[in-house]
């Protein structure tokens, strides 16, 4: 039995089209500026297991992997957005509570729920979890999805304790992905920083730091982050004086 790649379930047993998504992808791509790519490193090779940590930047930065960039890349997402029975809690608790008019962006969440579990579900993201005995199964697919072969995308900033101009302090869960990683396929992951810059239509991806199973996850979750924050800054700062797009 043939399995396949799911973000809601342990895995599908036929692969999904997504015809619908694909056709919405197209046209949505034909009014997206184009965008270049500049790699200041060594390009990794096919396969080669990499995770990028990129500056959120508003909607931008997601946005711009999933519809420029050259391959495809499975980004970590809320888990909240793939079911129903969450992403109504999720769009009323975080999104809209301090926002006006409610009298009308109530009936317009709830329209536009089924859409938006629908576009996440299509995107296929490796689901976050924040509850602790389901974080397991956040890594079970980040493993899943690097042992395929494809390459992922995190966007870990914590919206509180600015590092720089440019991203606010990092989250440090995603650090550990390179431990499951190595622990069950005895291979080192690297992970990748980058900068999106809208303004002048550029993503920069800088020298990678990679896992490494000698050092404790206590020291090396700092360390691997401390990285990310400052290179993230440095490729932000080679770049001509432009408009910086925050996270909110």
């Amino acid at each position: 039995m043939k399995k396949y790649y799911s973000s809601v379930k342990p895995f599908y047993t036929r692969k999904r089209l997504r015809i619908g998504y694909k056709l919405w992808k197209a046209i949505v791509r034909l009014f997206f500026p184009k965008v270049e790519f500049v790699w200041d490193c060594e390009r990794p090779t096919d396969g080669e297991p990499i995770i990028f940590v990129s500056n959120h930047t508003k909607v931008y930065a997601p946005a711009v992997f999933l519809l420029r960039y050259e391959k495809k890349v499975r980004p970590w997402s809320n888990a909240n957005l793939l079911t129903f029975k969450e992403v109504g809690r999720h769009i009323f608790n975080h999104v809209i509570q301090n926002r006006k008019p409610k009298i009308l962006l109530y009936p317009l969440a709830v329209l536009i729920m089924p859409l938006i579990v629908w576009a996440f579900r299509s995107i296929e993201p490796v689901p976050v979890y924040k509850q602790q005995k389901r974080i397991v199964e956040t890594f079970e697919k980040a493993v899943e999805t690097l042992e395929s072969g494809m390459q992922q995308i995190v966007f870990p900033e914590k919206l509180e304790n600015p590092v720089n101009k440019y991203i606010f302090e990092l989250q440090h869960g995603f650090t550990y992905l390179g431990k499951e990683y190595y622990e069950r396929t005895g291979k080192i992951l690297k992970y990748y920083p980058v900068y999106a810059c809208q303004s002048l239509h550029k993503v920069l991806i800088g020298e990678p730091v990679a896992y490494d199973p000698a050092v404790h996850m206590s020291q090396q979750k700092v360390s691997i982050c401390k990285y990310l924050e400052n290179a993230i800054k440095e490729l932000g700062d080679s770049l001509p004086e432009h408009k910086i797009s925050v996270y909110e």
